[in-house]
């Protein structure tokens, strides 16, 4: 069941009995902690995505796409063959040893990457302009801050669109809504959809297209809430980190136990279930590992 980042605090306050402002602060800041932990632990396709850019002659350096946290494989395509150019197994010094010196390698087919804090390179350089590169990355997780929105209500769906049209009032290009990214749903259809972009302030764009009942002329109720990445039957674990944390504060070791208990049962199950979703990002149809060349002299 998805949880909206607004759901998550009402529940711990709804556990613990405590409305206090500070404590609220506390528990939104817990939540975000918890989601960040477990993200990093996990590998689940939940965490991933896809950049693009494209080669430059004679350029080994590009900049990283300001989604990723981390750049887990990357391919160069060619003529509808994708290249992979593998992490660069050595140190830094080894690196430069690599790839330094005026007469540096330049070749269309990648064999290594390496990616420094702001910037990935590729070697041997890229000796042809605007191939294909396709990064795959582990998002970077935004932290949460926002309250369900519900401001205004629906006009127009329309099944196996995703056009969403609303009222008058509903006021989606509010600088301080931020809706695109966010997740959207019909108070009555209680399906959640993510939003890929706002178009104006009575109309929007999900990500995928609408599955319930049509509306026409309508008046209906909605949500918008800010959401994590975990798969639906997960999003509630972070609860127990933040209860953890709560007991702690309050001197309550038999509860703080309890719920540390059920946080880290919860992240093993998790873990499980995300294992069988890890996509290969080895080799498919059409994609070639060119060989490798002979490194340097003394460079191992």
């Amino acid at each position: 069941m998805f949880l909206s980042y607004n759901s998550l605090y009402s529940k711990l306050q709804a556990k613990t009995h405590d409305t206090d402002a500070a404590t609220l602060a506390a528990f939104k800041q817990d939540l975000n902690i918890g989601l960040q932990e477990a993200y990093s632990r996990l590998e689940s396709e939940y965490f991933y995505a896809t950049a693009a850019d494209l080669t430059v002659a004679d350029q080994a350096s590009y900049p990283r796409p300001y989604c990723d946290a981390q750049i887990e494989s990357i391919k160069v395509t060619i003529s509808s063959v994708d290249y992979i150019a593998l992490p660069f197994p050595g140190s830094y010094n080894q690196w430069i040893a690599l790839t330094g010196g005026a007469a540096a390698s330049t070749s269309d087919y990648p064999t290594y990457f390496y990616v420094k804090r702001n910037t990935y390179e590729l070697y041997p350089m890229p000796a042809t302009s605007n191939y294909m590169i396709t990064l795959r990355v582990k998002k970077i997780t935004k932290e949460l801050t926002e309250a369900n929105y519900t401001t205004g209500t629906i006009k127009t769906m329309v099944n196996g669109s995703t056009a969403v049209v609303g009222n008058t009032g509903t006021a989606w290009t509010t600088p301080s809504v931020a809706i695109a990214g966010r997740f959207f749903k019909i108070d009555n259809d209680n399906y959640w959809y993510e939003i890929s972009s706002v178009t104006d302030a009575t109309n929007l764009v999900l990500a995928r297209e609408f599955g319930g009942t049509a509306l026409t002329a309508a008046t209906a109720a909605y949500t918008i809430g800010e959401g994590s990445l975990l798969p639906d039957a997960y999003q509630h674990i972070p609860v127990y980190y933040a209860l953890a944390e709560y007991y702690v504060g309050k001197e309550n070791l038999k509860l703080a136990q309890q719920y540390e208990r059920l946080w880290e049962k919860g992240l093993e199950n998790l873990k499980s279930y995300s294992a069988s979703a890890i996509e290969s990002c080895i080799l498919e149809e059409d994609i070639t590992i060119p060989y490798a060349p002979d490194w340097p002299t003394g460079l191992i």
